[in-house]
């Protein structure tokens, strides 16, 4: 016997009710049949169709391979986003521009990850997402180029900013894909593997742009991004299929039909997929704003903007750190190996590690699944997040010996992968039928504030100091971590509480 059930078709009923995918218990977003008690099986939701194409039928090889691809396009753009860093001490000796006049650079970049969503993602909700991987890779290959030939330091900001717009949808996008292909107790390991490739295109792209900028010069890292980033969007034209699906048109209009044939080749090279709705383009566009009423989705968003903030600050400021320790570029991106040793040993606590656990809790809960489940995972994440800080910047501050700055910084790279799984995994599930739009608003929330903190850190710096400031972001990175318990005992009344305006958005989604 299996471990999974295919659940019976929605009813009219739960269309009205607004719950397309799922029949939420007591009218509460979120909270879900997981086990069947009648044979302890693991119920599939989403409902899958009969159609082949549809995404959660597919075979693992298929699968997979579109997952492959978004890997190698979420990489790409793990690495050019962080890799600035490392140039920083050329780019500054030749275009005469300040350490803190390029954090500023990099903090609107983080504003554009955040605010581009708002194009980005109702483009992929109501014509498909192989056309915003394309665009995307296409229009940061280009911002890496305009760096790369950048002769004034307003250029370089400039190239900077454009980059921060084209990558915005790896912020969001590789998690609506991961909706797409997976059920919802099989989540968690989609969202390893997304995090796992930003996490090593973040710390694996300063490793390689450290010895490309002492051996070729500060231009031609950029220079080797446009080129991976072109080939990047014709691996995407030519091998990523389409997962956007139009189930509830399917479910209505075609389940008795059992013969659907799979699209040929040339059908799934087509860029834009129409997924129908009533809805005018500007509704979809400004949703992910009424969602910013809800408390789910500033606490996601603050929790995961934190572990961002944190993750940047990291990185823009290692160039003033280890050049108390005399670093050249070449030695100061190899540190950038100790966050990503840290986050490879964690990523599957958040992720693929949480979708047992949320059986192993359904299975004691009468069957019955609560989202808040993805929390717990954070109660590790704080103390090692916070500690890590205070290694990394205190123990700068105080001359101690290079590695205990490294040990910080794989601390802070571990906790990293759990703050993306938890916030993104959380608000998908509480919010099921809005899942594209609720990521979104959670991106704008934790962009904003990673803007802000990439802002504040070089005056908080030069005003506390060195020592003072890791104590004080330590200490903040641990406690609104640890505040998932607050989630954990009251998200629920919170999703019930906010259940007649997210049925109501839903209805106005059509």
């Amino acid at each position: 016997m299996t471990d999974e059930k295919q659940s019976v078709p929605p009813t009219k009923a739960d269309v009205d009710q607004g719950t397309i995918d799922d029949v939420a218990f007591q009218g509460t977003p979120g909270t879900r049949l997981l086990i069947d008690h009648s044979d302890a099986e693991v119920v599939l939701l989403p409902r899958p169709t009969s159609s082949p194409d549809d995404p959660l039928n597919w075979k693992w090889r298929r699968k997979y391979s579109a997952q492959a691809i978004v890997f190698a396009w979420a990489f790409m753009f793990g690495a050019a986003t962080l890799s600035p860093a490392v140039t920083y001490v050329p780019v500054m000796a030749e275009l005469g521009a300040s350490s803190s006049y390029l954090n500023v650079g990099a903090a609107l970049a983080l504003l554009m990850l955040g605010l581009g969503n708002l194009l980005f993602n109702p483009l992929a909700l109501r014509f498909g997402r192989r056309h915003v991987y394309l665009a995307s890779a296409i229009i940061g290959a280009v911002a890496q180029i305009v760096t790369a030939r950048a002769q004034t330091k307003a250029t370089f900001i400039g190239s900077r900013i454009l980059l921060g717009f084209g990558a915005a949808p790896f912020e969001q996008l590789p998690a609506l894909t991961v909706d797409d292909q997976f059920f919802v107790h099989r989540r968690g390991l989609g969202l390893s593997i997304y995090t796992l490739a930003l996490t090593m295109g973040s710390f694996l792209g300063p490793v390689a742009s450290g010895f490309v900028v002492d051996d070729m010069g500060w231009r031609w890292v950029y220079w080797f991004y446009a080129i991976f980033l072109f080939a990047v969007a014709v691996l995407v034209f030519f091998g990523l299929e389409e997962t956007g699906f139009a189930r509830l048109t399917h479910q209505e209009n075609n389940e008795e039909q059992t013969d659907d044939k799979p699209k040929s080749y040339l059908q799934k090279l087509k860029l834009i997929t129409s997924l129908p709705t009533s809805v005018p383009f500007y509704r979809i566009a400004t949703t992910p704003l009424l969602l910013l009423a809800d408390p789910i989705i500033w606490w996601c968003g603050i929790m995961y903007g934190f572990g961002v903030a944190w993750l940047t600050i990291m990185a823009y400021e290692s160039s003033t750190i280890f050049t108390l320790y005399g670093f050249s570029p070449s030695t100061l991106g190899l540190t950038n190996l100790s966050p990503l040793i840290g986050a490879c040993l964690v990523v599957w606590l958040g992720g693929a590690g949480t979708d047992r656990f949320m059986v192993w809790k359904a299975r004691r809960n009468n069957g019955i699944m609560e989202p808040e489940t993805r929390i717990y995972s954070v109660f590790f994440a704080g103390p090692i997040m916070g500690a890590g800080l205070i290694l990394y910047g205190v123990g700068a501050a105080q001359g101690i010996h290079w590695a205990g700055p490294i040990i910080g910084m794989g601390m802070i790279g571990s906790a990293l992968p759990i703050a993306a799984e938890v916030s993104l995994g959380y608000v998908s599930e509480s919010y099921p039928n809005l899942a594209g739009e609720a990521t979104t608003a959670v991106i704008v929330v934790r962009n904003v504030i990673g803007c802000a903190m990439t802002f504040a850190i070089g005056p908080w710096i030069e005003t506390s100091g060195l020592r003072d400031t890791f104590v004080a972001v330590g200490l903040l990175a641990f406690v609104v971590f640890v505040s998932g318990i607050l989630l954990i005992w009251q998200g629920k009344n919170c999703r019930k509480m906010g259940a007649k305006r997210y049925y109501a958005i839903v209805a106005m989604k059509g």
